[in-house]
């Protein structure tokens, strides 16, 4: 008998060519939908941060701006980025609500307390020529005006509407036994027109300050800026110093119009009253801290920004 002997079969197995194939297109697909919902996941993570940081910086802007406006004791004017007054241009006659044209800011005096009472320096009353003056606050908690500091005006009752005697100096005295407390204020010049009144007639005054906002173009952003003392003449070099200024919104858009968000309408409700003002904000927040990522891809679109357009009452809603 004879016995052949076969050589052992090799036991290992590979893959073919085409399966390899189908494998790798497999896998290749596998991964672009992955690396594709990475990708949207990513782009709308920075759109949704983006969109909330732009929201909660337009509600700080806006308080700001608003907490501002409301406390002023005039109608806010209108000015160009240059501090140069804005011409309203022509309105409409007869009952209705006309707005102006738009400017990039406003400047408005904010009423920082009242009342003072002003100590009558004897005779006629304050002359022309003067210069130092004093002043009564009371020291109660719940009824004390703030102590004038350099750069607020003084605003006298009955003095004439021109007249802003700009603080220098002030020397504050001890308060009595009533609470009440004298303090010496000195100005930056002579009152320049005398005002007028009885000894025995008490006089009040109240403390403000002009303050301005403007939207001021940085390098390729639009700021909102706060100058917390704009009292004239104010110098070009003052509206670039970072140190005259505080930033509100580095967030400000870019798309036209944007540049120039304040207006003012002119309510007419009769003709026989004068017609009140109000002031008009309208301006958009875009994202700034994705911008990167958010490149060519809705960087902005409405999907990423926040828009106001709002109406700001001043704080004594005056006629005009």
């Amino acid at each position: 008998m004879i016995n052949i002997m076969r050589a052992p079969r090799n036991s290992r197995s590979a893959f073919t060519l085409v399966e390899m194939v189908v494998a790798a297109t497999i896998g290749v697909v596998v991964c672009g939908l992955t690396l594709s919902y990475m990708r949207i996941g990513t782009i709308l993570f920075a759109k949704n941060i983006g969109t909330n940081f732009s929201n909660n910086e337009l509600r700080g802007s806006l308080d700001r701006v608003a907490d501002s406006v409301q406390s002023t004791v005039n109608v806010p004017v209108l000015i160009d980025t240059s501090a140069a007054p804005v011409s309203l241009g022509a309105s409409g006659s007869g009952v209705g609500v006309y707005r102006s044209t738009a400017a990039a800011g406003v400047y408005y005096d904010r009423l920082l307390g009242e009342p003072y009472i002003v100590t009558h320096p004897g005779g006629t009353g304050l002359a022309s020529s003067t210069t130092t003056l004093k002043i009564t606050i009371s020291t109660n908690v719940f009824a004390s005006p703030p102590v004038p500091t350099p750069g607020d005006v003084l605003i006298i009752d009955g003095a004439p509407a021109s007249l802003r005697p700009l603080v220098k100096t002030v020397v504050k005295d001890a308060p009595d036994a009533a609470g009440l407390q004298s303090i010496t204020v000195t100005f930056n010049a002579a009152l320049g027109s005398s005002i007028l009144w009885d000894v025995s007639r008490p006089k009040t005054s109240k403390l403000i300050r002009r303050e301005a906002l403007i939207v001021m173009p940085n390098g390729t952003r639009n700021e909102l800026r706060r100058y917390p003392s704009f009292e004239p003449p104010v110098a070009a070099a003052d509206l670039t110093n970072p140190a005259k200024y505080t930033v509100l919104t580095r967030q400000v858009g870019t798309a036209g119009g944007e540049l120039t968000p304040f207006s003012l309408s002119t309510i007419v409700t009769s003709t026989s009253v004068a017609p009140d003002k109000l002031l008009n904000l309208d301006f958009r927040i875009r994202a700034t801290g994705f911008e990167k990522v958010l490149s060519n891809k809705e960087v902005n679109d409405f999907s990423n920004f926040v828009r106001i357009n709002t109406v700001i009452p001043s704080r004594l809603r005056p006629k005009n």
